[in-house]
């Protein structure tokens, strides 16, 4: 709240000349006994301190799922039965006022006795008085009760009604949950009953009530998911659908609450007691899953049957596809929809989105995952003067070009106005609405989320449109890209739109060469190289956009590669064709890899695989005959010369690109829908009512539960003094100011945590105030994600709180047996909570022993995989061992000493120890080898810190290769300290 309420708030009031006054700034008011002040918020759920609580009185206006299916009852009821409701609402008139006429007789009565004189025995008008009330007030009384019985049968009817007010109060919170979700999704609740009473007005009749009831049911909820599915982008479709049907189930009791929070979280709990059967190919996360998941009252026996059963589980899990209920073993393909999911988490995570298709199909039927097409001219009916047409934007869309060709089917093109905002253009797009509003014509307000300081006026704008006073044809049409800042209101009354460009590599070809002809593709000096060099271009055009899917691995930072970057690179293409004799590749390369999409560019990875990409799209080898895109030889430059051919040839296609083509491996696919999956489920974590139960037991039992263990987890904050006594800051020795750093940055979350989970288990007891901050904390071990103030302190992780836990007890093992025994002969990478200053502590030692400038030491890389770091006693004569490092996307091969192709559905792969070998004025080496650039977590992006170091980024590591480099650049190569389990 504004400080300069402050007065306001605490009623600072005084007395200045006989009159009562309040200072506001530096005013003094006159105040008024009877002034009340009100204040309304549109935050949805909002939390107020008790700093703020204590100043003022909260009224909660929030409907309830019960207030509302009462209202939404008596919707249904009054549209279904009129005549029962019509009766309903006059039994209770009626019944009001023959209570009021009793009260009535009853005042009297005690009037008359009141104002009596005398012996009230002998007042002969207080005896009649009293005989004609007992009279009244027993045919009254009668009445009320033939009333109270005539309701109770109108009530038993009504009640039969309750399924259908019941589901749509479910759907209602189902939807007004997706605000968390996406800040454009905002529904109202007008909105959501017009809606209701068009479904029940449209739904197939029927006179048995129970076949109507379904109907009701059925009808509405389609129509919801068709209304809602235009307003959302592609990738929270499915999550909707899912999220409609599991809150359906739920209302049904058809879900356990244990068995859906462990979907959710993946399960929390012991560690696996036994060991795992089959680390071949089971990894340890899943093995502790699975074990987690077999101390649920459904899957006990799971871990057994396992364990018993290897090759049977063994076969489910390399099948093409496991969710299918015949590839489950032995009895678990009998077990419901939902309980194989949450074996498929465990197994086969890839595969949870299809699984859940299938739950959704199963449940609800087939048109739920198959949202309906973009249909404007649906959206256009809908919409009205008063309510505003509204594109939500994402990467890439630009709905104007479709727009444009609905206003010439509409012949609105001549009264079409339309101005992108931005810096001063607020007063100019006032006046345009206003002159629209009484020509009747349409106007489009382009990027409203460049105009933010703007959006309080256009919310005033939209408020204060009257349909009495606006031209019948008027429009306001919208374009933003998702952001807090946009009205809420105008979100909730106008007609939301998602239209994404097409994915995938297709249809991105498919839109690249509709917009070409047979003349366009003609006219240049060499229409041979142009055609295929053009071809070569969007084909690159569509790999660096689709690449995008593939998250971290397909780039480090998601870029914006946008059609306008195609179009300059093709004009450029077009003008050195017909200006030069001879084609300048390196020049038009140039171009296109560090100008026109490398501007976009920020990260120097990023850039390295942009200019190995383009290296087989814009070269010499490009036209010569016979050359192919991929190994398998699908993508290629058509031989047609023809538009007409070119396209048939993009036709043929497959409609999902093999990795391949990308110069990816095949597990880029099983990382990317794995990622989709988890995204998933974490998006719907966030959605859960903090009113759950887990196990059996309570929110707060299970919030103390975690906190206890998690606190005897973590050992005492360590001993800086005694530290530094032992491993004083030396010349010769670096380690000790590096391990003495490390133990002051531990420290610091060691202190947070033991601080804050004191705190938590008081507030839970009610010893002290539950604040905003510990509440979050209870949230997060609740949900098993690693709360915010402890994330704030500690290193970069993507672990959910078990083994973020375990992860940090490890760290803080590590470190104390340094401290314990001494430096290390071998050091754990991951155990480092800044490795870069171990990393430069190494060159220190090196410099100061050699006397030499640092500033001339780099780290030459030796490979030992002929040992294991268990078995080194000592430590090398300069330099360090290493180990606790990941490898993605490629595997190291012992035998032959060099990088080598992933296994199938391996994501990563331990790599062997290194030494970290410091040399002066190092060559790195040019051949046989890949660059390998290391980072601590899988995001691979980082931003510079204050140190002048990523956070994320550590060191590039030069790795012995039999391949191309370019092969492993495309592959996305990485090395990681930790992954997410």
């Amino acid at each position: 709240l504004d400080p300069a309420l402050e007065p306001l708030l605490q009623k600072q009031v005084v007395k200045e000349g006989g009159n009562e006054v309040i200072k506001l700034g530096e005013n003094s008011i006159p105040y008024h006994k009877d002034f009340r002040f009100y204040m309304t918020t549109k935050l949805r759920n909002p939390h107020y301190t008790p700093e703020t609580s204590v100043k003022v009185t909260l009224l909660n206006f929030t409907v309830t799922p019960d207030g509302l299916e009462d209202q939404l009852l008596g919707l249904v009821v009054a549209e279904e039965r009129p005549d029962l409701e019509e009766m309903k609402n006059q039994l209770v008139v009626k019944s009001a006022a023959m209570k009021k006429e009793i009260k009535g007789l009853e005042d009297k009565i005690l009037e008359l006795m009141g104002n009596a004189e005398g012996d009230i025995l002998e007042d002969e008008s207080l005896i009649n008085t009293l005989a004609d009330s007992k009279v009244t007030s027993n045919d009254i009384s009668e009445q009320v009760k033939e009333a109270e019985a005539t309701e109770q049968e109108i009530d038993t009817t009504r009640q039969k009604y309750r399924p259908v007010a019941y589901r749509a109060s479910i759907l209602y919170f189902t939807i007004a949950d997706m605000a968390i979700v996406d800040p454009m999704y905002q529904y109202s609740l007008s909105w959501f009953i017009q809606l209701f009473l068009q479904g029940i007005g449209n739904a197939p009749k029927s006179d048995v009530l129970e076949e109507r009831l379904f109907n009701l049911n059925d009808y509405f909820t389609y129509s919801l998911y068709q209304n809602l599915c235009r307003s959302l982008f592609e990738k929270h479709k499915l999550l909707f659908s899912f999220l409609l049907c599991i809150r359906i189930m739920q209302g049904d009791n058809k879900v356990d609450p244990v068995e859906w929070r462990f979907l959710l979280t993946g399960g929390q709990g012991s560690e696996p007691t036994k060991a795992n059967p089959a680390s071949s190919w089971l990894t340890e996360r899943a093995w502790a899953e699975l074990h987690n998941l077999s101390l649920v009252e459904a899957f006990k026996g799971l871990e057994e049957d396992i364990i018993e059963n290897v090759t049977a589980w063994k076969k489910y899990f390399d099948s093409s596809d496991p969710q299918k209920p015949e590839r489950f073993p032995g009895k678990w393909g009998e077990e419901s929809d939902l309980r194989r999911l949450l074996i498929l988490r465990c197994l086969r995570a890839d595969k949870v989105q299809d699984a859940v298709m299938q739950v959704v199909e199963n449940a609800m039927g087939e048109r739920f995952i198959s949202p309906p097409p973009f249909d404007m001219s649906a959206s256009y009916n809908d919409s009205s003067v008063t309510m505003p047409l509204i594109f939500v934007l994402s990467m890439g869309a630009d709905p104007f070009n479709d727009l444009y060709k609905f206003t010439q089917e509409m012949n609105m093109q001549s009264k079409f106005d339309y101005i992108s905002l931005g810096q001063g253009q607020g007063p100019i797009a006032q006046k345009m609405i206003e002159t629209a509003q009484q020509r009747g014509s349409w106007v489009l307000l382009q990027n409203c989320h460049l105009a933010t300081s703007w959006m309080p006026t256009l919310e005033r704008i939209c408020e204060q449109t009257n349909a009495d006073n606006v031209h019948r044809d008027y429009r306001l049409w919208l374009t933003s890209m998702p952001t807090p800042q946009f009205p809420v209101s105008v979100l909730q009354d106008g007609i939301k739109m998602t239209n994404e460009p097409p994915k995938g590599l297709k249809a991105n070809l498919t839109r690249s060469f509709a917009g070409y002809s047979d003349d366009f593709l003609n006219d240049c000096q060499k229409p041979q190289a142009f055609k295929k060099l053009l071809f070569s271009l969007c084909t690159f055009h569509a790999i660096v956009q689709d690449r995008r899917k593939f998250g971290p691995l397909g780039w480090n930072i998601l870029y914006d590669f946008a059609q306008g970057d195609l179009l300059v690179s093709q004009m450029q293409l077009k003008l050195f064709l017909d200006d030069y004799d001879e084609i300048p590749f390196k020049v038009l390369h140039y171009l296109v890899s560090q100008i026109n999409y490398g501007g976009r560019v920020t990260d120097d990875w990023d850039r390295r695989l942009t200019d190995t990409i383009l290296e087989d799209y814009m070269s010499e080898k490009v036209l010569k005959n016979g050359y192919t895109f991929s190994p398998s030889g699908i993508y290629y430059i058509p031989e047609s010369e023809e538009h007409s051919g070119i396209m048939d040839y993009i036709k043929s296609l497959p409609i999902n690109p093999h990795p391949e083509v990308f110069g990816l491996h095949e597990n880029a696919d099983i990382t990317s829908a794995q990622n989709e999956a988890y995204e998933m489920f974490e998006t719907i974590l966030a959605l859960q009512p903090r009113t759950a139960s887990g196990g059996g037991k309570t929110r707060e039992e299970v919030i103390d539960a975690s906190a206890e263990d998690i606190l005897s987890r973590i050992p005492d904050v360590y001993d800086l003094e005694s530290v530094g006594g032992k491993y004083p800051t030396t010349y010769n020795e670096s380690m000790n100011t590096v391990l003495v750093q490390e133990c002051l940055r531990y420290n610091g979350v060691v202190a947070v945590i033991k601080r804050s989970l004191v705190e938590v288990r008081k507030a839970l007891k009610g010893i002290v105030v539950m604040s905003e901050s510990l509440e979050q904390v209870a949230s997060a071990l609740f949900n098993n994600t690693v709360p915010e103030m402890w994330a704030a302190k500690a290193y970069p992780s993507l672990k959910p709180l078990s083994a973020w836990v375990q992860d940090l007890a490890q760290r803080l093992h590590f470190i104390q047996q340094w401290i314990d025994h001494g430096t290390p002969s071998c050091f754990w990478m991951s155990g480092f909570f800044f490795p870069q200053a171990f990393l430069t502590g190494t060159l220190q030692n090196f410099a100061r022993k050699y006397v030499l400038p640092i500033d001339a030491i780099s780290f030459d890389f030796k490979v030992v995989d002929h040992l294991n770091h268990e078995d080194v006693k000592e430590k090398p004569e300069d330099g360090c061992y290493v180990y606790g490092l990941f490898l993605e996307g490629a595997i190291w091969d012992p035998t032959e000493h060099t990088l080598a192709e992933a296994r199938p559905k391996e994501l990563f792969s331990p790599m062997p120890m290194l030494h970290f070998v410091p040399a002066q004025n190092r060559e790195p080496p040019t051949e046989d080898s890949y660059k390998c650039p290391t980072y601590k977590i899988l995001t691979r992006q980082g931003t510079l810190s204050t140190t002048g170091h990523s956070t994320n980024f550590i060191i590039s590591i030069d790795l012995p290769s039999n391949k191309p480099k370019e092969f492993w650049i495309k592959r996305s190569v990485a090395l990681f300290t930790q992954l997410r389990y």
